[in-house]
């Protein structure tokens, strides 16, 4: 996969995440249990979509994890 490929995989993993999340936790006031092999699912996903481009941007720009996190803060 290229750069905006990886990109597209990490906003799609966390828009079905955010749907799975949400039937989890549908108002404030508790969960619905149904939803949660789903919701781990989803985010077990999302972070295998997340650390592909994080390796990606390191390889590309031969960077460590920690320069890339130090890149991402203030």
């Amino acid at each position: 996969m290229d750069a905006m490929e990886l990109v597209a995989a990490v906003r799609e993993a966390a828009r079905r995440h955010g749907k799975t999340w949400e039937a989890l936790v549908p108002d404030h006031s508790g969960i619905n249990p149904d939803h949660e092999a789903a919701e781990e699912a989803a985010y077990a996903e999302m972070a295998e979509a997340k650390q592909a481009l994080r390796a990606h941007i390191c390889e590309t720009y031969g960077i460590t994890l920690r320069e890339l996190c130090s890149l991402a803060s203030p």
